[in-house]
């Protein structure tokens, strides 16, 4: 028994000059004091900028009514998937969907906001997220539905999921984030095939990019793992993460071009592939208002903010210059559209 608590002693002094010889405090406080892009400010100054939000009773009202919709529709989701990717204007047979009127009305009926939870990996936020999704895909196979009829009333149920996303504003939570920007992908994604005209609403969505409020979200949970770690053991590897971490938003902010590779961040989930979808949304969303200008009648904008790319359009198919990769699950509408038979 001597012998062992001896041993346990070594070991306790050996994990204790380990973590005082890995310890700098020093360092981790220069890294936490640099200035973000955009005027981002520091990792300290995080919380300052986002305001705690309560929830109203209209979330209530759409989370009773979200929890109402059927869990993991597959036939829904692979509907709506399929429609996305589809690159051709007709919209498929569609399977039996869920009344979703309530929710769209409500949606454009009354602001929502949701209660804000800044926890990484907060069981109710993520439950909360699925549902918010959930009612997004039912409500945008709802329009694809209308569409296929001529029904120019399907515009009101994308014009539902923007409000739905637009509802994650001042929610600096990567999961809300994401889960934003994949609402206005799947709107852009099918809103060419819509009736005509488009409504003004969908020129809102068109000319805000994504990428500022992931960079914010980033940044975010960047200071979210600092603060965690750094009451447990501030080191220098923690401060060297902090750093690059920082030199990816850095890139990101200055990045001109629709396919981008960015290294893997060394704090928290990789979120390479999500820079790959957010950058090339700026292409979708040319894609979408090329596609609407060609059904107008209209000459397509050739040039594009992506500087590694263009837009061509032969009198049937509208298409950029280059394939921009991503990769599974996601799935993207394409950037070759068959828009005239």
């Amino acid at each position: 028994m001597k012998k062992v608590l001896i041993v346990v002693i070594a070991l306790f002094g050996l994990v204790a000059s380990i973590f005082f010889a890995f310890r700098n405090e020093g360092a981790v406080k220069t890294s936490v004091a640099q200035q973000w892009p955009g005027q981002m400010g520091t990792l300290e100054t995080v919380t300052e900028r986002w305001p705690k939000l309560e929830a109203n009773s209209a979330s209530g009202k759409l989370a009773s009514l979200g929890e109402m919709l059927p869990k993991n529709n597959t036939a829904l989701h692979d509907f709506v998937a399929r429609e996305i990717t589809r690159d051709e204007i007709a919209i498929g047979e569609s399977p039996a969907l869920p009344d979703v009127s309530a929710i769209r009305d409500l949606l454009l009926r009354e602001p929502v906001a949701w209660e804000r939870y800044d926890e990484v990996g907060d069981e109710h936020a993520i439950a909360i997220r699925a549902m918010q999704m959930t009612m997004a895909r039912a409500l945008v196979a709802n329009a694809l539905t209308k569409a296929r009829n001529g029904a120019p009333v399907a515009w009101d149920d994308l014009h539902a999921v923007w409000k739905l996303a637009r509802s994650l504003d001042g929610h600096p939570q990567m999961m809300a984030q994401t889960a934003a920007l994949s609402m206005a992908r799947m709107i852009n994604a099918v809103a060419w095939k819509m009736p005509l005209p488009a409504p003004t609403w969908l020129s809102e969505m068109q000319s805000r990019d994504d990428v500022r409020p992931l960079l914010d979200a980033f940044q975010h949970q960047t200071a979210n793992y600092w603060r965690t770690s750094a009451r447990i053991f501030p080191t220098k590897w923690l401060a060297s993460s902090i750093d690059h971490d920082r030199k990816i938003a850095e890139d990101l902010f200055k990045f001109t071009g629709c396919e981008v590779s960015t290294p893997m961040n060394q704090l928290g989930t990789d979120l390479s592939s999500l820079w790959r979808r957010a950058f090339r949304y700026r292409a979708e969303r040319e894609a979408t208002a090329n596609a609407l200008r060609v059904r107008e009648g209209k000459s397509i904008e050739t040039s594009s903010r992506c500087t590694d790319g263009g837009w061509m359009f032969d009198g049937k198919t509208l298409r950029f210059s280059r394939e921009i990769a991503t990769g599974p699950p996601d799935t993207p509408m394409p950037l070759v559209l068959r828009v005239k038979h």
